[in-house]
């Protein structure tokens, strides 16, 4: 009975990591829409934008995660801000790449969400993207903007979202479960 159980469990810890495998891959090429609005959007003028680029469905949007270059993860704001780390690559000062990566804590469920590349000196300004598919834990990978021109001042994504619960841990709790359900099994028929 042991033996199952640890295998059991074993089983529930492999399949956690598989579901957090991939990468959600972007470049400038992946995407239809930019503007060369040269400022931080808000919520309100943001959907204006991308209602022409993608037929947003939400009313409104909200800040869930930003992150500005050379703040580090002190200057990371939005709902999920402790949730998320980006590490921006290919030069300190002008980096052509991020990589936008799961911590800890809750991770966003997206409903309707839209990430925003913004370098603001260079056309066009920002790139959008919909990532409403992102299962909220994988990471995103963004690669080759404004190479050798400029660089990405800031991501962020936007949207309407829920918190939900990473699947290593919704694993963790159904084979807590189980385990707990098959002790007082064991004990009630000894």
């Amino acid at each position: 009975m042991k033996r199952a159980f640890v295998i059991f469990v074993l089983g529930l810890l492999a399949m956690g990591r598989a579901t957090n495998a991939h990468a959600l891959a972007l470049t400038p090429a992946n995407t239809s829409c930019t503007t060369n609005i040269n400022t931080n959007l808000s919520g309100s003028a943001l959907r204006g934008i991308l209602d022409g680029c993608f037929d947003v469905d939400a009313p409104s949007l909200d800040l869930l995660y930003k992150a500005d270059v050379g703040a580090g993860d002190a200057g990371d704001s939005g709902s999920f801000a402790s949730s998320y780390s980006t590490a921006f690559s290919n030069t300190t000062n002008d980096p052509a790449d991020a990589l936008i990566s799961y911590v800890s804590g809750g991770a966003i469920g997206c409903l309707e969400c839209y990430l925003v590349v913004k370098d603001g000196n260079h056309s066009p300004a920002q790139y959008f993207f919909d990532i409403s598919t992102w299962n909220g834990t994988d990471p995103i990978s963004l690669t080759g903007f404004w190479p050798q021109q400029g660089a990405i001042s800031n991501v962020a994504i936007w949207g309407v979202a829920t918190t939900k619960t990473p699947e290593p841990a919704t694993l963790l709790l159904v084979g807590g479960g189980c385990a707990m359900a098959a002790l007082r099994r064991r004990r009630r028929l000894a």
